[in-house]
């Protein structure tokens, strides 16, 4: 009687744990990252703030990598005065210098930075202009920084890049 008991107990068990299998499989489908959306330079520059928090890829020249950091740098569309600032969190490898000029497609996360990254942006961009840029006393991000005219208030949290060919 206590064989047939715990045989039907482990059987139970048995049947309980393979039905919850799938529900398991739907969570982590569920949790796969997301797939980067790709992004025309030009439609970034008219609606910016449809692509806030998403996950972008977006195709560019690099004008800029920061020589001080190495975790910095602007890519272009077609108007070389339009830059999106590109940053690489703590992470992430420095850019390669050899990137400066090349077309590269970014993937990262389009961010507005927090007011206390922004209140150090702005303090780096009083710097870069309160300081003679032919002197070299700033870091040369510090002045592209200062002079962006488009998209200064958002920059890219860099995930991964491609070098087009």
């Amino acid at each position: 009687m206590i064989r047939k008991t715990i045989s039907f107990i482990a059987i139970a068990v048995i049947l309980f744990s393979c039905g919850n299998t799938t529900k398991k499989e739907a969570a982590v489908k569920d949790e796969a990252p997301q797939e980067a959306v790709k992004v025309e330079f030009a439609s970034l520059i008219e609606n910016p703030e449809n692509y806030i928090g998403k996950k972008i890829s977006v195709q560019g020249k690099v004008v800029h990598v920061c020589t001080y950091s190495g975790k910095k740098m602007f890519i272009t569309g077609e108007n070389p005065d339009v830059r999106l600032f590109v940053s690489a969190g703590e992470e992430m490898p420095k850019f390669p210098m050899e990137l400066l000029g090349s077309e590269i497609v970014v993937e990262g996360t389009l961010t507005r930075p927090e007011a206390t990254a922004m209140a150090e942006e702005e303090g780096m961009k009083a710097a870069a202009e309160s300081v003679d840029i032919t002197k070299g006393d700033t870091c040369e991000t510090e002045k592209a920084l200062a002079a962006q005219p488009v998209l200064s208030e958002l920059m890219m949290v860099y995930n991964k890049h491609t070098v087009v060919k």
